[in-house]
């Protein structure tokens, strides 16, 4: 059987209709494209000639994976289908299916048990299948199916994907009869089949021309003397210290494009597994990073994706291995998290995972505004503070003891209130300025980690290291036991210094000092961080819209070649 091609100028099939015109004795056949399968060629001689060279290889492969996946069907998931209907107004072949449960989901040990996905291939049979020969029987009927949508409701459920739409290769009624259908999955075709349209595009050829090469002969960029010296001494060699000389030298030669006076311009990375491509486009991608050139990353599958974003994201890590924080705002990850199974090693760059820290960040309860107002009247106001919770105190207990009906309950709350009441300035300072410290050390982690370095400036960064850094010095004071309630009372009421002495045993000086200090940064920081082009945390479109502007490097998984 051979693969038919559509006419110029229309839309070809689908590879998983290619595959519903095979018959058995095809998937089995190992010779079925013995003669059109030839050596791929060192040179092409057009972009038709190099696309039609795949064609057959391709659905070569995809009948051997279909091959292999009948012969051990035996283990194969499978479920009952309980009803099927037309999938109006789509027409005929087309089914909305409902299996009772999937079998077999935990069959491969280390493997995540079976979840239907679009693009699934199936038979579909009319009993339950043991071998492939029983679908040679006489009196079976069969057919292929494809799954062209998953119930999203259905889906988040761990009984997972019960109801979803099914395109099939022959109409299921005629297979229905009496006997019970049964849905028995072989492979998922979203791969190949992404490869099979590109092979059949009519569009956005370009890019394919300047890697072939066929109308001109490739010109080697020019790159200023300027330019190149500093790629050369700077970037790169401070990037490349794990790298070959010939893995260095492509990542030059990619950089050198960058200042080609050609319009566009295109460098091909190749080389058998193994021999650190991988490695070599993340260097590549950092370098990019480092010089704020804004750059697109795409791979065909989420595995080629999330490798990509985890070494980058370890590269980013080393590099910066001796900053308090790794800034990542510049570097976007964005699909679908549960196919790109998204680790705690890639989660700071995930878009999802982002727009929720902005916006804890963001927000009036948990922002950046609530935690330096809280932590300025903490350290301006805490004796007026002390003072006023000392009085709520007795209000309270005041107001239990006149209404004569002491409980169990009243009670416990009066010996809360009593022993409230004798809490000392020193322990109420400390239990305060902890309850503020850990969310304001978690915001400017946030805004460090997810801000991008071109959004907030050089000295926004340093300044709030030095205030998480003051933070943590003042609480080390604060926590010592030298440490004396009246002293930290007076430290507290005082505006200047002058009968502080700096040879205090109880650390008066350096308390006061160092609470100074922390006001005067946290002043500093309140006032440019308010002056900032923040977005709105209410709106997820601005949030999103935020993330893309801020960010230099997007990392995608390429859905469809078009």
């Amino acid at each position: 059987m051979e693969a038919s091609h559509k006419k110029k100028g229309k839309r070809p099939n689908l590879l998983a209709d290619t595959v519903f015109s095979w018959s058995i004795d095809d998937v089995l056949n190992e010779r079925l494209f013995k003669n059109k399968v030839e050596k791929i060629p060192e040179s092409f001689q057009s972009v038709e000639h190099y696309f039609g060279c795949y064609v057959y290889p391709l659905l070569e492969e995809t009948r051997a994976q279909v091959h292999s996946s009948m012969e051990t069907i035996h283990r194969a998931p499978y479920a009952k289908v309980v009803s099927f209907e037309n999938a109006k107004p789509y027409g005929r072949k087309l089914y909305n299916v409902k299996v009772d449960y999937w079998r077999n989901r935990f069959n491969d040990r280390g493997k995540e048990p079976y979840k239907t996905l679009p693009g699934d291939l199936f038979v579909l049979a009319n009993a339950k299948l043991e071998t492939v020969s029983d679908l040679q029987r006489l009196g079976r009927s069969w057919a292929f199916g494809s799954v062209t949508k998953v119930s999203e409701n259905e889906n988040k459920d761990d009984t997972t994907s019960l109801y979803f739409k099914v395109k099939a290769s022959k109409e299921l009624k005629v297979l229905k009869s009496t006997t019970p259908l049964f849905m028995v999955f072989l492979v998922n075709l979203i791969p190949n089949g992404r490869i099979w349209k590109a092979l059949h595009m009519s569009k956005n050829l370009k890019i394919v021309k300047e890697v072939l090469c066929t109308d001109n002969v490739a010109q080697k960029s020019v790159c200023s003397e300027k330019n190149s010296d500093i790629v050369n001494m700077g970037l790169v060699q401070s990037l490349s210290s794990g790298l070959s000389e010939s893995q260095t030298g492509t990542v030059l030669a990619c950089l050198e494009m960058l200042h080609s006076r050609d319009k566009s311009a295109v460098e091909l990375i190749w080389g058998p597994p193994g021999t650190g491509k991988t490695k070599t486009i993340v260097t590549l991608l950092l370098s990019l990073l480092q010089m704020n050139c804004r750059t697109l990353v795409c791979a065909p599958t989420n595995v080629a994706i999330t490798e990509i974003a985890s070494r980058l994201v370890k590269m980013v890590t080393e590099v910066e291995s001796n900053a308090p924080y790794c800034s990542l705002g510049k570097v976007l990850l964005f699909g679908n998290k549960e196919r790109l199974k998204i680790g705690s090693d890639i989660e700071e760059i995930y878009l999802d995972f982002r727009l929720k820290r902005l916006v804890e960040c963001l927000g009036p309860q948990t922002g950046w505004r609530h935690c330096f107002t809280s932590m300025i009247e903490c350290l301006e106001d805490g004796v007026s503070h002390y003072r006023t919770f000392l009085g709520n105190g007795l209000t309270i207990e005041k107001e239990l003891k006149t209404t004569g009906q002491m409980q169990v309950k009243e009670s416990r709350i009066v010996t809360k209130v009593g022993k409230d009441k004798c809490k000392t300035f020193l322990e109420f300072i400390r239990d305060r300025f902890v309850s503020i410290a850990s969310p304001l050390r978690y915001c400017i982690s946030i805004f460090c980690t997810h801000m991008a370095k071109n959004h907030i400036s050089a000295d926004i960064f340093q300044s709030m290291v030095s205030l998480v850094n003051l933070v943590d010095s003042f609480e080390s004071l604060l926590f010592q036991g030298n440490v004396a309630p009246e002293a930290l009372e007076d430290i507290f009421s005082r505006s200047d210094v002058e009968d502080i002495s700096e040879t205090c045993v109880d650390n008066s000086f350096l308390l006061f000092t160092n609470r100074r200090e922390c006001l005067k940064v946290l002043h500093k920081l309140f006032d440019s961080l308010r002056k900032l082009d923040l977005p709105d945390f209410m709106k997820q479109e601005s949030l999103m819209a935020f993330c893309f502007q801020k960010c230099f490097l997007d990392i995608l998984h390429c859905i469809q070649l078009i």
